[in-house]
């Protein structure tokens, strides 16, 4: 058993000062430090005075981003999106295989303990190999670090079609339990042929779907021009959108595509900070709140503190409306909320919430506010205050210690310097290194 006291208790609902919090795997007591009776033999950390936060969700990555950092390659050419993912994001993933794949989870997983993250949808891609990856990612992610994630890979015609169907569906039927769970991957309108969809209509069956949606304007164009449709309505055609899919970017959607979005009861997984990376654009989220569609915040794995994300999409969206009011604090709560609904559902779990029963998922970060905290106002401490500089003290998901006193719980050096090995190599067959 263990307990943490003297602990100021968030759940992005309620605020409860100086509490104590008991668990084990799932929360099994909270209240506050007056009701507080220790027994014999707790693991017990006190907090003083520090704040607990659930484990934050990331809601669209590729975890194979760990092999761009520092990257070796000639400065990008680009005058188009597609040739952003020529010269940079395809030549990656092109190269990796099993062991990059495996490795940049396990990479990766320590960078994201040190920002607080308990769960991750990940949308992988690996040329090299294909089948087999998603283990490899579950390998790295969930059984040896202990995080949750929910996996997919990405269908395009730059790969072996049928080997990218089967790795979806296959993944999808081994899968059991609350830590992991599987998603029906594909890439975008502009790399799926009208046969490759076709394909996968035929495959997916229930699966949820992880696709790009609208993330540059030329998608969308040549959606049109090559099918006379725009890609939502493409992709509703072929039977493609299951419940609970997830479509990422949607950053150029419009009111037709929104209303099906909604009618099929999709979520969109915005990700305003890579999106300004790219230049494509900022989401419109006032079409969303108007046909209520569920928005949840990913980065791309443009980094991994998705705090800094979380307070740029609010950031974004003000320059998006030329309104800094419109989308406020309570706007963005609801995004947040809406992340934790949406992997309890796929995860089969109760996440996102300091109370008896839900998954012990959380963070333990250190924070004395500058001005009056009540209530009232702790979101807008967590914001523009915890966000702000977020490091966490102390990581838990499923009630086990994945970092204490700042320090994650696992050999890093080890696991890096595996990690650097299988860059150089995937570098190599990129041609970068001799």
């Amino acid at each position: 058993m263990k307990a943490i006291i003297h602990v100021n208790l968030y759940d992005f609902h309620t605020y409860r000062p100086d509490s104590y919090i008991l668990f084990d795997k799932t929360i099994l007591r909270t209240g506050p430090m007056e009701e507080y009776r220790e027994e014999e033999g707790w693991e017990v950390v006190d907090a003083r005075g520090a704040f607990l936060l659930p484990g934050l969700i990331i809601g669209h990555a590729h975890l194979y981003g760990a092999f761009m950092r520092g990257i070796p390659l000639p400065p990008l050419t680009s005058t188009s999106f597609r040739e952003q993912l020529e010269q940079l994001y395809w030549r990656v993933d092109g190269a990796l295989d099993g062991e990059s794949s495996y490795q940049s989870a396990r990479a990766l997983a320590m960078d994201h303990i040190r920002c607080g993250v308990t769960t991750i949808f990940d949308h992988h891609a690996s040329g090299t190999r294909i089948r087999g990856t998603l283990n490899a990612l579950k390998r790295g992610w969930v059984d040896e670090t202990g995080l949750r994630g929910v996996f997919c890979f990405e269908t395009s015609d730059r790969f072996n079609v049928e080997e990218c169907i089967r790795e979806n569906v296959e993944f999808a039927q081994s899968v059991h339990g609350d830590m992991c769970q599987a998603m029906f991957g594909m890439h975008a309108s502009l790399s799926l042929s009208e046969r490759t969809l076709s394909q996968a209509a035929e495959a997916i069956g229930r699966i949820p779907l992880h696709v790009h949606v609208g993330e540059s304007l030329e998608d969308e164009e040549e959606c049109v021009a090559r099918y006379g449709k725009r890609i939502v309505e493409r992709f509703a055609g072929h039977g493609l959108i299951t419940p609970d899919s997830i479509f990422a970017h949607c950053v150029n959607i419009d009111d037709r595509e929104a209303a099906l979005m909604a009618e099929y009861g999709c979520t969109a997984a915005i990700n305003v900070t890579s999106n300004l990376n790219t230049g494509n654009g900022i989401p419109d989220y006032r079409l969303f709140k108007r046909y209520g569609i569920p928005v949840i915040i990913g980065n791309d794995s443009l980094g991994t503190n998705i705090a800094s994300d979380i307070r740029n999409t609010m950031f974004g969206i003000h320059l998006r409306t030329k309104n800094p009011w419109w989308f406020g604090y309570s706007s963005l709560l609801d995004c947040v909320r809406n992340s934790y609904d949406m992997a309890s559902k796929l995860l089969g779990v109760r996440l996102g919430r300091l109370d008896e029963g839900y998954e012990a998922d959380f963070a333990l970060v250190e924070y004395i506010p500058p001005v009056p905290l009540d209530e009232g106002n702790v979101w807008g401490h967590v914001v523009d205050g915890i966000f702000n500089n977020y490091h966490p003290r102390d990581l838990w998901c499923a009630g086990l210690a994945k970092m204490r006193d700042y320090r994650v719980t696992f050999d890093e050096s080890a696991i890096l310097g595996e990690t650097r090995i299988s860059a150089e190599h995937a570098w190599k067959r990129m041609g970068l290194l001799n």
